[in-house]
């Protein structure tokens, strides 16, 4: 559960307020007597840089900066370069489960006018002075440090939701409300819980109590936006029985636990997600593992006896209010963004979700395109 703990920790980091203007992400300089006339190169572009440059930058205005840059990095934290290799396996993993299939529920322009602009790689993780791994930072949707790339398992799916592709949906998420706002019903529904600064010590994290104040995450609870954003993600990350499961019953003979599912089946569902990949990291349990439904089981009471709803009652009247708020407004279904995301998980880890073999994407190599 410790992996859990770090990452709400690091969402105060994650998730900033200020905006940033966009850098100059050029990495080659010049140097000459003469102010550069006849200047030379200095670390001239290599293939990845290259890659960047065609796939990312020009059409999305999406930079990538994986050298190390003094005047991106974070003093009070000790923070180590990524290495080349592994800054090859996240552009090609961006690409595959962020970039394609946003595009392809959207388009091309769209990303570009609608996504952060710059992701800067960090080699190894930063801890606070508490001990707690911090996976990011953000700036508002704009500027999103990624930390611990050398460590990148690019083939297990729950490595990646945890570390990378949470906190891209999520900060995606950001330049959506920022340009059209969502309904204000959204925010009066667990108006009295937001919790600003306050969040960290605000709810039991082992017990998990903000859920029945309605928040899928304890920083969800920050405010409305963040709310927003962090359901977002969560709801794409995480599994769902009721969209993939297929184990949906009315006979209760079947259903012994009243959750509306067969008991086999769902059984079986859940021995299947081991075959994504490893469901820990040696020591604690992926966050991306859970199961949508069972933490809606935990928010199903009342946060205080005054309520008029449960924790799961407020979360599901967001996810409605969200859901008609993206296709009303940009015209994206939820649903078929999360189906075409998870679609591309078998050949992420070489096999499908029933465990048969599929071609395996590499992504240590650079496309010939």
């Amino acid at each position: 559960m410790k992996k859990i703990i770090y990452m709400f920790l690091a969402a105060a980091f994650l998730m900033g307020c200020s905006n940033d203007d966009k850098i100059n992400t050029s990495e080659s300089a010049t140097t000459a007597d003469d102010g550069g006339v006849n200047g030379k190169v200095i670390n001239p572009q290599n293939p990845l840089d290259k890659y960047i440059e065609k796939h990312f930058s020009q059409p999305y205005s999406i930079n990538i900066l994986y050298r190390f840059l003094e005047r991106e990095i974070y003093r009070s934290y000790t923070m180590a370069p990524t290495r080349y290799e592994k800054a090859i396996e996240f552009v090609n993993v961006f690409n595959y489960l962020f970039v394609e299939p946003y595009i392809k529920i959207t388009s091309k322009q769209f990303l570009k006018e609608h996504s952060f602009n710059t992701i800067i790689l960090i080699g190894e993780p930063a801890f606070n002075s508490t001990g707690a791994k911090l996976v990011g930072f953000a700036a508002a949707g704009v500027k999103i440090h990624l930390l611990e790339i050398n460590n990148m398992d690019p083939n297990n799916i729950y490595w990646l939701n945890d570390n990378i592709l949470a906190t891209l949906y999520h900060e995606n998420a950001h330049t959506w409300h920022q340009a059209k706002l969502y309904p204000t019903d959204y925010e009066k529904i667990s108006a009295s819980d937001y919790k600003r600064d306050n969040w960290v010590t605000a709810w039991n994290l082992s017990s998990r109590n903000y859920l029945p104040a309605g928040f899928m995450t304890a920083y969800s609870s920050f405010n409305s936006d963040e709310d927003f954003v962090e359901m977002l993600a969560r709801y794409i990350v995480y599994h769902n029985a009721t969209q993939d499961c297929g184990c949906a019953t009315t006979d209760s003979s079947l259903d012994t636990d009243g959750d509306g599912f067969d008991d086999a089946l769902y059984t079986a569902w859940k021995n299947k997600f081991w075959n994504y990949g490893s469901l820990n990291d040696g020591q604690n349990t992926y966050e991306s593992s859970n199961v949508w439904e069972e933490q809606l089981k935990i928010a199903d009471v009342k946060i205080r006896p005054t309520e008029t709803y449960t924790g799961k009652q407020k979360i599901e009247q967001k996810m409605a209010i969200m859901k008609k708020y993206l296709l009303e407004e940009w015209n994206i279904n939820l649903d078929e963004l999360r189906a075409e995301i998870r679609s591309r998980y078998p050949y992420v880890v070489g096999r499908d979700f029933e465990g048969n073999p599929v071609p395996r994407k590499d992504f240590s190599v650079l496309p010939n395109n």
